[in-house]
């Protein structure tokens, strides 16, 4: 009876062991509804600004509509949802506007990226200062943002914007650090909010490197054909972008400033989704 008793015990350890187990490996994993819905967007739009009538009417026409959740108001967030609609909310993550009073007022110093002479790096064209992922306390103000405007809205994803800034911005050096904060933080959002859905913003080297696995899909700006057509670091980036889609399911959102019959043309070319916007990167005018 004793050795019953104790082979029943162990069954039902290695079964609680397994789940376990396949509980973790599914949690970078976003709903599959959620990914079959991305891979089959056709209309989508990038918008930042509140919301009216006539707008949120369009926004229900939409496959995916990223927006500013502290500007969107509620209401025209649920009735594109109930109509379908994708809604991602912006979360700007290597930068810190000024706007943003309530969560700029609870930075620290040393939420704050310093170079080699203790200066910060302020971005006069949007007011905004470029941050530090490695400090604990601004992931952590991160965090309570998304819980606040994304998760508290019930929106579908979280859109993280200036994730380029490691590569464009750092010195080499520094690089690896940040990207791998930027991947601590990414794990941290998938766990905390239940796999939440993660999109992210330029960063195609951090995407390749360490986010890949947990980013639904990326964004590409001025995907425009004078650009990017014939240009031989932008021709390498979209092989490695469809590399990244067959492995991972990435989707590749792009946005095309000009040119926009050979852009859209480009894109779809790769199966890219696309949209274009004349005004460049503004998107406070709903075009």
């Amino acid at each position: 009876m004793r050795k019953i008793y104790i082979i029943i015990l162990t069954v039902l350890f290695l079964t609680i062991g397994l789940l376990l187990n396949n509980n973790a490996k599914q949690l970078p994993n976003t709903s599959t509804t959620i990914k079959e819905k991305l891979a089959a967007v056709e209309d989508y739009k990038y918008y930042l600004d509140k919301g009216n009538k006539t707008i949120g009417k369009e926004m229900q026409k939409m496959d995916l509509v990223i927006v500013e959740p502290i500007e969107m108001q509620q209401p025209y967030i649920e009735a594109a949802q109930e109509h379908g609609t994708l809604i991602f909310g912006y979360i700007n993550a290597m930068e810190a506007d000024t706007w943003n009073e309530t969560l700029y007022n609870q930075l620290q110093e040393i939420d704050f990226y310093t170079d080699e002479y203790g200066e910060k790096m302020y971005f006069a064209e949007w007011d905004s200062y470029l941050m530090d992922m490695t400090s604990s306390h601004y992931q952590n103000l991160l965090l309570e943002e998304i819980q606040k405007q994304i998760v508290d809205k019930g929106l579908d994803g979280v859109f993280l914007d200036t994730v380029g800034n490691i590569d464009s911005f750092l010195p080499p050096k520094e690089q690896v650090q940040q990207n791998e904060a930027m991947l601590t933080f990414i794990k941290k959002i998938k766990q905390q909010f239940n796999g939440l859905s993660i999109a992210q913003n330029w960063g195609f080297q951090t995407l390749a490197d360490y986010t890949a696995p947990y980013i639904d899909f990326v964004m590409w700006e001025n995907f425009s054909y004078k650009v990017v057509g014939e240009d031989d670091w932008s021709l390498e980036k979209m092989k490695q972008l469809i590399q990244l889609r067959e492995k991972f399911g990435t989707q590749v959102m792009t946005i095309g400033f000009n040119d926009e019959t050979q852009s859209r043309a480009l894109a779809e070319k790769h199966h890219f989704k696309f949209f274009y916007n004349p005004a460049g990167s503004y998107y406070n005018s709903w075009q």
